[in-house]
């Protein structure tokens, strides 16, 4: 019996040792803060519908100069488009007996005017934004090149009877 108290006591005092004993410190590692998408991947987002708005928000780039140009063609081509459509639509409208004669003339003609308006202004836009940039980019060339070999540089020596008055 003595025996078994004398190895519960060196079991004992040896965990107790151990867990006294220092821990060799541990190298300091640099924690990067998690994605949200991670954080947030075990939570409801039914719960909180403008949260998962938030999240599924991408920032967009303001566009330049040569964006709005491209812009401005596509709008043009879609204005086109769109009265091509709607002079179909009308002419089978006719064909179909729908609408009359002189309603397909107004239709036809108050759509063309609709459509070249439109046209007329993007196009205005256009040409505005262009002619900023083309300026602005002849400004810049200007702005760059060297003087012109034609420039005659005079310096005047210190030692020169003119350079000392």
């Amino acid at each position: 019996m003595k025996l078994r108290q004398i190895l519960v006591a060196i079991v004992i005092l040896a965990t107790v040792w151990h867990t006294a004993a220092p821990q060799p410190k541990k190298k300091k590692t640099q924690v990067d803060a998690p994605l949200l998408e991670r954080v947030l991947s075990g939570t409801s987002t039914q719960s909180n519908p403008v949260l998962s708005d938030l999240i599924a928000l991408k920032p967009e780039m303001p566009l330049g100069p040569q964006d709005v140009l491209k812009s401005y063609e596509i709008a043009m081509s879609l204005v086109v488009e769109k009265a091509s459509t709607d002079f179909s639509i009308i002419v089978q409208s006719q064909q179909a007996s729908q609408i009359s004669r002189e309603q397909t003339e107004y239709f036809l003609q108050e759509r063309y005017q609709v459509a070249m308006m439109q046209f007329q202004v993007l196009s205005a836009l256009h040409d505005v934004l262009k002619h900023d940039i083309d300026h602005l980019t002849q400004q810049a060339k200007r702005s760059l090149k060297p003087p012109s070999s034609d420039a005659v540089l005079v310096l005047l020596l210190p030692n020169s009877p003119s350079g000392c008055r």
